[in-house]
This record gives structure tokens, C-alpha cells and sequence, in this order.
């Protein structure tokens, strides 16, 4: 790896990190909390020392031209960075517990949004717009790095194909990630702006409107709706489904949506969350005795299915057959998108192999390529996808076998471990973590899972193996 070239570009990202960090210090001057006020100063202080440092150490220091390990380099250490900085300001509402603030930080910088905080801790305002300034970053980081990934490796990649747009394509270098991370980060903000804003006429009050449109911007999960203190209007839950929906699309197609408006509500990854979610929707109405009302039922399929695990409605996620979160929540939604899962392209590139061998032993001496949406694939391209599920089960066999070992039952180490993995607040259950023999090894653990997850890990090893 180019040590050079991935510091340089870490202290970009710093100099940007810190300066929500010093609105939300401020924001904490202005309530009189001052020890929170002075943990985001300590945070600020970090990331500007830390960026500073870094490019004066890399600023007459030459470097050749990026290769996809620097990226990976990259992005595992940028993720570390975001999770440990994210910790300190959550050290007060978590009475100094290293393993519960590292864990609060890591799922909010991967948009998870599982939270272990006793529901009686009180949050501070600076604290959730902290949380929320979280999952902005971690989205936007999220994407930046599959868009950059995509760059280097090609369009074609298997799980990650998209129609990127020629300002996205530079190289990885400091200016390059700067202007791709700007530009994604303007299309959640955007995002975001024109949520809180539907939510605030609906009746929502400003702080409650901000959670949630970054909750489904991001589709995380800021604040949940318990904790709001009242259940919230049709209206509040219709633009909370749009919202989680446009979250769980394609972010370049939503970038160029003026551009190009028919090619998102062409795209193969659209249709089918579109179709997941009336599926889902059809079975929650099937499963249960009593009679649902449609909006609370299409509430949960959404919920569950952009991974974002936000409670909107008054079913029961968790009373759900395990059979239909696990089969729905670990789906995920579009490639280039900030919800977790291992991504619907996957499946529709190994169904249309699978349709593909079907052709073949119909007609076996044909001569035909594989081809998927327009883009053509090699075998071992489509091996790669197979390999990664492979992988993904085998990680998550251990970490559900690490969690049976630290207090949890069979159904609740499944469940936890593929959330964890695919960054799906809608699987992971908590209540069990209360009695575990160790806990804070138990939330040191899941976070590591959430920033595995959030990385992709297996899959861009399997790229530099292959470069």
C-alpha cells in the first residue's frame, strides 16, 4: 500500500469531519453543556491536528498512481478513524464505557442505528444532531468509497454496477475523493432538507423532523419512534416511506434524476425493491390474525427491507416470522446506496446466471454471453459474487457462534449476527445483551461487525486477490 497517497487523502477527510463537529461544540456552549461542549472540542481538536499533521507530512511527497489496495487501505482506516473520534462525545450519556461508546459511534457512522442506551439516558440536542451528523458522514463515506472502488476496478463490477457519471471518474487522490465526497454528501443533504421540511408541515417538531429525515435519507435509524413520545400521522408515515424508498435507490441515478428521470424509474434495482416491498407487504397481511392497516403494514416492509429497523408503525418488527426478516432484511437495497445488506444487484447478476445455465442445458453446443442489464460478465466474475455470499455465511456462522458463547440463544445470535453483518437495525435484537457474561466484549464485537459489514470487506479482498 502507498502509505502517502492514503494519509493525504485521510487528512481531507479530517478537515472535513471536523467542522460539524465544531457546530455541534457550539451548539452545546449555547445549552450550557459544557462537558459535552468540551468532549466535541476534544474532537475537534483531534481531527484538526490529526489532518493538519497529515498534510504537512505528505504535502512535497510524490505517489503513483493509486491502486485499489491504497482504496481498501483507505477505507479501513477511515472507517476506524470516524468510529473512534464518533465515541467521545457519546463517553457522558455511557458512564465512561469505552465498549458502549465505541458501539453507540459505530452504528450510527454505518447508518445501523441499534442503540444500547437505556431508554431512561437522556439525550442531549447536541448529542443527536451528533448522531445524525453520523450517519450523514457514514453514508456519505459509505458511497464515496463504492463509487471510487467502482472507478478503479470498472462499471462492471458484480454487486456494484452503475451508470457513473464522468464527474465522478478521477482518481483516487485528494482532490478526487474530496469532489466525489462533496457531491454525495450534497445529494443526502439534499435529501435530508427536503424531508425535515415535509415532516415539519406535517406537523413534526423540529427536532423530531430531523431525526427522522436523516433516519430515512440514510435509512438508519437516528432516533427511534418510541422515542418520540407520540405516534406519528398518515402523513408523517407516507413521507418516511417515500423517504426510506429514494434512500434504499441508486444515489448516481437520484444525482442525475433531473438529467435522466427515466432512468431511475427504469432500473432493475428500483423494480425490485418496489416488488420486495409489495411482497412483503401481502405477506405481513397474510401472517397475522387480526386486521393491519395498509399503511402500518407497507411502514414495516419498508423499514425492514432498507434496512433501517425504524419503528413507525405499531407492528411489531420483531414479531414477525424469522423466516421473513431473515429472508427480506438481509436483501438490502440498490449497489450504490447507504443501506446494508449484501445488495439486490448480487442476486438479480446470480439469477441471471442462473437463467443463463438453464439456456445452456436446453441448448448446450449454443454459443451465448452471460449478460446482465447491458453489462457482460465473465465466470469469474460471477464467481466473485458467489465467493462473497460463501464468505459472508461463514462470517456470519462464527460471529453467531462468538454470540451464542456470550448469553444469546440460537434465534437471537442468528438474527444479531446477520444485522451486525449487513448493517440491518430491523434484525438485531439488544434485549439479551443486557445479561451478557461480558459485556463490553460483546459490544466491542458487534461494532467491529457493523464496520465489517459497512466495508464490504470480503468482497474487495476478493478484488485485490484478483488485481
Amino acid at each position: 500500500m502507498d502509505g502517502v497517497i492514503i494519509i493525504r487523502v485521510l487528512s481531507g477527510f479530517l478537515g472535513a469531519f471536523s467542522v460539524p463537529s465544531l457546530a455541534c461544540a457550539v451548539w452545546a456552549f449555547q445549552n450550557d453543556r459544557y462537558e459535552q461542549a468540551s468532549l466535541f472540542i476534544l474532537v475537534v481538536t483531534a481531527s484538526v491536528v490529526m489532518g493538519a499533521a497529515f498534510a504537512i507530512a505528505t504535502q512535497k511527497k510524490k505517489t503513483e498512481p493509486a491502486q485499489a489496495r491504497d482504496i481498501v487501505g483507505f477505507l479501513m482506516l477511515a472507517w476506524l478513524v470516524l468510529c473512534v473520534l464518533g465515541a467521545v462525545p457519546f463517553l457522558l450519556v455511557s458512564d465512561g464505557r469505552l465498549g458502549l461508546a465505541f458501539f453507540e459511534a459505530a452504528s450510527s457512522a454505518t447508518t445501523t442505528g441499534t442503540s444500547l442506551l437505556a431508554e431512561s439516558v437522556p439525550i442531549p440536542a447536541s448529542l443527536l444532531a451528533w448522531k445524525g451528523l453520523l450517519h450523514l458522514f457514514g453514508a456519505t463515506l459509505s458511497v464515496t468509497g463504492v463509487l471510487i472502488v467502482v472507478n478503479k476496478i470498472g462499471a462492471s463490477l458484480p454487486g456494484l454496477g452503475a451508470s457513473i457519471p464522468v464527474r465522478f471518474n478521477t482518481e483516487f487522490g485528494l482532490s478526487g475523493f474530496n469532489k466525489t465526497f462533496l457531491a454525495i454528501g450534497f445529494v443526502f443533504a439534499t435529501m435530508t432538507i427536503v424531508l425535515n421540511i415535509g415532516l415539519l408541515i406535517a406537523g413534526n417538531g423540529l427536532r423530531e423532523s430531523f431525526a427522522l429525515a436523516i433516519s430515512a435519507a440514510t435509512t438508519g435509524q437516528v432516533m427511534s419512534a418510541e422515542a418520540l413520545g407520540h405516534s406519528l400521522s398518515t402523513t408523517s408515515k407516507l413521507i418516511m416511506v417515500v423517504g426510506l424508498i429514494f434512500g434504499s435507490l441508486n444515489v448516481v441515478l437520484i444525482y442525475n434524476i433531473i438529467r435522466k428521470p427515466l432512468r431511475l424509474l427504469t432500473d432493475r434495482e428500483t423494480a425490485s425493491i418496489l416488488v420486495l416491498i409489495l411482497v412483503m407487504t401481502i405477506l405481513l397481511s397474510l401472517q397475522v390474525n387480526v386486521e393491519r392497516d395498509l399503511v402500518d403494514a407497507i411502514t414495516a416492509s419498508v423499514s425492514v427491507i432498507s434496512t433501517s429497523g425504524i419503528l413507525l408503525s405499531d407492528i411489531d418488527v420483531f414479531g414477525i416470522p424469522s423466516a421473513i426478516l431473515l429472508f427480506f432484511g438481509f436483501i438490502g437495497g440498490a449497489a450504490i446506496s447507504a443501506t446494508g445488506g449484501i445488495k439486490i444487484y448480487r442476486m438479480l447478476v446470480l439469477a441471471s446466471r442462473s437463467g443463463h445455465e438453464f439456456e445452456r442445458l436446453a441448448q448446450p453446443h449454443a454459443v451465448a454471453r452471460f449478460e446482465h442489464g447491458g453489462e457482460r460478465f465473465s465466470v469469474r466474475a460471477v464467481l466473485t459474487v458467489w465467493a462473497y455470499l460463501v464468505a459472508f455465511a461463514i462470517i456470519s456462522v462464527t460471529i453467531s457462534g462468538a454470540l451464542a458463547l456470550l448469553g444469546a440463544d440460537f434465534q437471537e445470535a442468528m438474527l444479531t449476527a446477520l444485522g451486525a453483518i449487513t448493517n440491518s437495525a430491523a434484525l438485531i435484537t439488544t434485549d439479551w445483551i443486557a445479561g451478557s457474561p461480558l459485556i463490553g466484549v460483546t459490544e466491542i464485537l458487534l461494532a467491529f461487525s457493523l464496520i465489517l459489514g459497512r466495508l464490504e470487506l470480503l468482497l474487495l479482498l476478493a478484488l485485490l486477490s484478483g488485481e
